[in-house]
């Protein structure tokens, strides 16, 4: 492990192979905590080029625990996080909103390590227990189109460097790693990246796959689309921007994104939006990020993707598959 470290703070480079061979070195429960955080500290001095994102990508994959859920029709509704924005759980409304919207949605998760509550932490709080047995994932994405996989569960081997994530509570290498890795490869993705630098990157390794994918950058340094200002979507047919008054939406100002201090605050707020009782800012954020997840599924008009994005919200029928996911948990 010396010798790798040793490399790194040489700035070398690895390749596809070395890079898999690393990670899986750091990822051995007997590794000492120092040398995990020597290696995410050089990854937050350095960007990992392409060939060790995908070496590092080998590994997770090699290492998790696979499980089919015939996911080539679902989508994947997830962001790098790290964006510092303390933002409300928008991807996992979302995700919501777009299986009540009729797409088939397996998000990947797990609880924040840079924010007060991740995605596992909000549905956890709502009563979601997390399973990674196949029938009951399987069962839940067949009768409410959403199943959740939380991350610890199918890359459990990731334990060995939860602890020294959790101490230096900044956006690591894994945080780049999250979206490439669910277990269950559903065939369609959007992304959200905090920086504009990540975006080639994502389009490269996503063009080497077969998926549909939108990759989504605020441009004022958001994971997601904000409405705080103007947004990229990039795809296999190139990059577009957008302003708010694009898709008929106003800009919205940052502290109406902003979560509660805790994971209890956050839970209210979260079932305050799917109840009907949350702002028109924060609903207009969901329904934004909704629509672009059902144009990159459904391929249909921006327009048409966000009147269908209202409907399920308005509706209240994003709320009640969060309930029967609940009750099938």
């Amino acid at each position: 492990m010396r010798t790798e470290l040793a490399k790194l703070f040489r700035h070398e480079i690895f390749d596809r192979s070395s890079a898999k061979t690393l990670l899986h070195k750091i990822l051995d429960r007997n590794v000492n905590p120092s040398h995990v955080a020597s290696f995410l500290a050089v990854y937050n001095m350095r960007q990992p080029t392409i060939g060790e994102l995908q070496g590092f990508t080998d590994a997770l994959m090699e290492s998790c625990k696979t499980i089919d859920l015939d996911a080539r029709d679902a989508i994947d509704i997830v962001g790098t996080g790290g964006d510092g924005k303390n933002t409300f759980n928008i991807s996992t409304l979302s995700a919501l909103v777009v299986a009540a919207a009729g797409v088939r949605v397996v998000k990947h998760g797990n609880y924040g390590s840079t924010s007060v509550s991740g995605s596992s932490n909000v549905l956890e709080k709502l009563g979601y227990q997390f399973s990674g047995d196949k029938s009951i994932l399987k069962r839940q994405l067949d009768l409410t189109n959403i199943c959740f996989l939380h991350a610890p569960l199918l890359h459990p081997i990731m334990g060995s460097v939860k602890q020294v994530r959790k101490e230096m509570g900044l956006q690591t290498i894994f945080n780049l790693l999250g979206p490439l890795i669910n277990p269950a490869e559903p065939g369609k993705q959007l992304l959200g990246v905090s920086h504009h630098s990540h975006i080639r990157k994502y389009q490269y390794l996503l063009n080497e796959t077969d998926k549909e994918y939108g990759i989504v950058h605020a441009m004022d340094g958001y994971d997601e689309i904000s409405l705080t200002g103007s947004f990229k979507i990039t795809g296999r047919d190139g990059t577009k921007l957008y302003y708010p008054e694009d898709i008929g939406m106003t800009r919205i100002a940052p502290q109406c994104l902003v979560a509660g201090n805790s994971v209890d605050e956050s839970a209210i707020i979260f079932l305050d939006i799917l109840l009907g009782r949350g702002t028109h800012q924060q609903e207009m954020v969901v329904i934004a990020n909704s629509a672009f997840a059902i144009q990159c599924a459904c391929l249909k008009t921006i327009d048409k993707c966000i009147e269908m994005a209202r409907t399920a919200l308005y509706s209240g029928k994003a709320y009640q598959i969060l309930k029967k996911i609940i009750e099938l948990s």
